[in-house]
């Protein structure tokens, strides 16, 4: 198999299996509510489907094989042969070995010089194989595994901890650490007096900052470090001199102003970002480091939006992600540290009003650092402060809005608009730099404005807007190339389509239709299918991971409809559900056809052809339920079902489809079947007896009779497609009347109930031959290149099994002769203990010998007449271990002379026919 033909198939194998279980799981969650008949449906659909690609599987390979085989073999007969001579050449001598003596010469005539072909065959057969000496080339290594998020971190930090000088890089941190520590136990211990503390401690930080600034030009890696020393120091000092009641709180804001200005100016000034660094992480850790536990989180917060402005103020003039990411880290996780321990109810406003403000300013450094150059949103700087920073603060907001009703919506919703107005304020300048953060916004946006449909409204409803918006993000993903949005517009439909299930079993409304869960799975419907028609139009330019997509959300939209519909059929249709079902899925067969129509789709068009078909087997199984098919309007509903399945089968063949011979014959058998159940139904309502039991074999030895015409009519679909009904439609229903024969004549008496019994004459033997007549009639209209397909074993095989079945209609309808006139047994202990049924059997059997040898003798049918012949030997035999048993009645005496005079008739009438004789006639 050719690599396209494969993608073919397993395309083709992929899409079959997708239509079988959906259609096969949808159909069983209709007519068994629950997820039972949904996975019962789904796993026949999955296993039906197995069947036919196993079976092209193996096909397919055994061509591969075939062909393999027959390119080894014309290999081996063209691959050239080494002479004998080479394998028999000695070795070359060392150089140690004597050369041999010279023979004397001999003059010999030149041969003869060899056509060109053999020269080169000889040439290339004597040189050496070169290709053997050249060693092969070394395995590839692996490529080596890709670090992870946290990896890269740890690298940047211990390569910028290397730059520089990293023993001041060390010493600088282990200083501002010492420092701290210091300052912590002398307040503990009261060595000094609380001011003089703080003096130390300022003074040492502005020594650092002097230091650091007068080195900057002659070492200014070094000076750098003493800068950000520095600024930390500062940073601890008006901090914990405020939270010591040393400085005023106007005072100390003031401070921590100047200091993260200050800050800000000397990194930007001398473009240091290990400066800002160290700077900003002093700054952050103070806090922590000095803190007592009384809970001030109003002192603590307010140092942090001082420490923020300082990030946005830089961020202002320098792009320094690492810095951005740095602050953002800190201020969210000591809030989260502090919401998890410190918070209570009281405080949510003043708390709240902080964390919007730090939002605030991080959403301002991310656009500022798009003014200077794109942002590379695929890597962990810049993606974690776009994506990270909207779900860490609205993570904590909920937190604290929770208990309010309907406060999550209303945020969400907020979050959602301000996201998609910022996108839309930064479109419009026009910047380039803004393209990706502008389309993360929006994308930010639609996220957080869909989140807010489920946490105000049921899911339901959630399912219907979400499944909107994501056919609208489909179609704009597919209008504008954008992969993004197409696969959030695909998830976002998932998305829905879970909620809805969640929903739709457990409420209940009293409005039919006009209902949310109906109005959800119709959008979820129509999303759906106008996704799959979009993506469908628009192949050439869908990735390769999309391949099939099409498919699966024109099955998407189907099921929903058919979930949608059958639901409130079931709910508010309570007399006629059956009925009102099928036709409803008629409806939609026809619909999907006049769509395929409309947009020259072909898919729908698949659908609507699988969709009557799978739909009648599940329909089929309900109807176990009622008794009988045409239960609750049925008849009307396989009325409009048969009239879709063969319009829509009319369009296929307009459409050159192929495979539609199956649906054809499959409508045939599902036909036959509602007729003979329904017949049996209605016949088993008025009367007892056999006669519920005949239209089982009645109506498809009927069925066969009309596939047994000589013209097939009417034109179309039989005369059309004539070796499909003649052949593949009337073989099973052939093998059911068979089987019904034979059930029949084992286990009925035939009792016919208020008609008098005659042998022969009466309902069910009556029924019996209709059935055999109609096998007949369908055998005698088959050409024999149908014959042979039809039957493809020894045709005297064929006759022993319509005799077999001959054979036991007359023994058994004999025996219901015996039963109803002379009150003999039915049952099998009884029949072999009754004297009048085994003699009346040994008769039967020896006229029946008699019969076949007399008129094989006559038409010289050696192959009968020997039937006939062990048909005798079986009589006799039961004769001598049967009867014997009781000779003394006259029953079994009358069998003894009886069967004794046809053997010595038959010797004298029918002799053995000659073999040649009968060959001839066989020829």
């Amino acid at each position: 198999m050719e690599p396209g033909q494969q993608a073919s198939f397993q395309a083709s194998s992929k899409a079959l299996t997708v239509i079988l279980v959906f259609v096969f799981g949808v159909l069983g969650a209709a007519l068994e509510s629950g997820g039972e008949g949904l996975l019962f449906g789904a796993m026949f659909g999955f296993l039906f489907a197995q069947v036919f690609h196993l079976r092209g599987r193996v096909q397919s390979l055994q061509e591969q094989l075939q062909s393999l085989r027959l390119a080894h073999d014309l290999r081996d007969t063209k691959a050239p042969k080494a002479p004998a001579e080479l394998e028999r050449t000695p070795p070359a001598p060392t150089e140690a070995a004597a050369p041999p003596p010279p023979e004397p010469a001999v003059v010999k005539p030149a041969p003869a010089a060899p056509p060109r072909e053999d020269r080169a065959a000889s040439v290339a057969a004597e040189m050496p194989d070169r290709s053997a000496a050249i060693p092969p080339p070394p395995p590839r290594p692996a490529a080596p595994p890709q670090p992870t998020a946290f990896d890269r971190i740890a690298g940047e930090f211990m390569s910028w901890l290397k730059r520089g000088n990293p023993l001041a890089r060390i010493g600088i941190v282990i200083l501002f650490f010492g420092a701290t520590f210091l300052a912590k136990y002398a307040a503990d211990n009261s060595l000094f007096p609380i001011e003089l503390r703080f003096v130390g401690i300022a003074s040492g930080a502005l020594a650092l900052l002097f230091i650091g600034w007068r080195l900057r030009d002659k070492r200014a890696v070094y000076a750098q470090l003493l800068q950000g020393g520095g600024i930390a120091g500062l940073y601890l000092t008006v901090f914990a001199a405020t939270r010591f009641d040393l400085l005023p709180t106007g005072l100390a804001f003031g401070l921590l102003v100047v200091i993260a200005l200050a800050a800000a100016i000397l990194a930007v000034g001398q473009n240091a970002l290990s400066l800002a660094v160290i700077g900003t992480a002093g700054g952050f850790l103070a806090p922590i480091m000095v803190s007592t536990g009384s809970g001030n989180y109003i002192a603590l917060f307010t140092y942090y939006a001082v420490l923020n402005l300082g990030v946005f103020a830089v961020a202002w003039f320098r792009t320094w992600r690492v810095l951005n990411v740095l602050g953002f880290v800190f201020t969210f996780t000591i809030t989260g540290l502090w919401r998890a321990t410190g918070y209570e109810s009281a405080d949510r406003i003043a708390a709240d009003a902080f964390l919007i403000l730090f939002f605030l300013m991080y959403v301002g450094v991310s656009i500022l650092n798009c003014v200077r150059q794109p942002p590379d949103l695929k890597g962990y700087l810049s993606g974690s402060l776009v994506f990270g920073l909207p779900v860490v603060a609205l993570t904590l907001h909920a937190s604290m809005v929770a208990p309010i009703e309907y406060a999550m919506a209303w945020s969400a919703l907020a979050f959602g608009v301000f996201y998609l107005a910022l996108g839309a304020v930064l479109h419009r300048t026009g910047r380039e730099s803004f393209r990706l953060v502008v389309e993360a916004f929006a994308a930010l946006g639609v996220i957080f404005g869909s989140l807010a449909i489920p946490l105000a409204f049921d899911s339901r409803v959630t399912a219907a807007m979400w499944a909107v918006e994501g056919a609208g993000l489909l179609w704009i993903g597919v209008r504008q190339q954008r992969k993004l949005a197409r696969a959030f517009g695909a998830l976002l439909q998932i998305a829905a389509g879970i909620g809805c299930l969640i929903g739709l079993y457990g409420h209940q409304d009293d409005l039919p239709i006009l209902n949310s869960a109906c109005l959800g799975t119709l959008m979820l419907s129509i999303s759906g299918l106008c996704s799959g028609y979009w993506l469908f139009r628009n192949q050439a330019q869908r990735a390769q991971y999309e391949t099939g997509a099409d498919v699966v959300f024109t099955l998407w939209g189907v099921m929903w409809w058919l979930i949608g519909g059958l639901r409130e059929i079931d709910r508010f249709v309570l007399t006629a559900t059956y009925g009102v079902s099928l036709s409803f899925v008629a409806l939609t067969a026809a619909l999907l056809a006049l769509l395929s129509l409309k947009r020259e789709w072909r898919l729908p068009l698949v659908i609507a052809t699988y969709l009557p078909a799978v739909c009648a087997l599940f329909a089929l199984t309900g109807a176990i339920n009622f008794a009988h098919p045409f239960v609750q309007w049925g008849a009307v509903g396989w009325l409009l079902l048969f009239s879709a399945h063969f319009w829509v089968l009319r369009l296929g063949e307009r459409r050159a489809m192929h495979g539609l011979d199956w649906f054809h014959v499959g409508a045939s058998w599902v036909l036959t079947l509602i007729i003979a159940w329904e017949a049996s139904y209605q016949v088993g309502e008025r009367t007892t007896g056999v006669w519920p039991q005949l239209p089982w074999g009645v109506v498809p030895a009927l069925m066969v009779a009309w596939f047994g015409r000589r013209q097939l009519s009417p034109h179309w679909p039989l005369a059309v497609r004539e070796h499909a009904y003649r052949l593949f439609g009337a073989l099973p229903l052939i093998v059911a009347v068979g089987l019904w024969v034979v059930y029949m004549n084992l286990t009925s008496t035939g009792d016919s109930t208020w008609i008098p019994y005659m042998p022969l004459l009466n309902p069910l033997d009556i029924s019996v031959a209709l059935c055999l007549a109609a096998l007949a009639m369908w055998w005698s209209a088959l050409t024999d290149q149908q014959r042979a397909t039809a039957w493809r074993f020894d045709p005297r095989a064929l006759i022993a099994a319509v005799a077999g079945i001959v054979f036991i209609w007359l023994n058994a309808a004999l025996i219901r002769t015996l039963h109803h006139n002379f009150g003999a047994p039915v049952t099998w202990h009884g029949m072999y203990h009754s004297t009048l049924v085994q003699a009346s059997l040994s008769i039967f059997w020896g006229l029946l010998g008699f019969t076949a040898m007399t008129l094989a003798a006559r038409q010289r049918w050696r192959y009968v007449w020997l039937v006939g012949a062990a048909l005798m030997i079986v009589v006799v035999a039961k004769l001598l271990l049967v009867d014997l048993s009781n000779i003394g009645t006259i029953a079994r005496i009358t069998s003894f002379l009886t069967v004794g005079v046809l053997l010595l008739v038959t010797g004298y009438l029918a002799p053995l026919p000659p073999k040649k004789i009968t060959a001839q006639v066989a020829e």
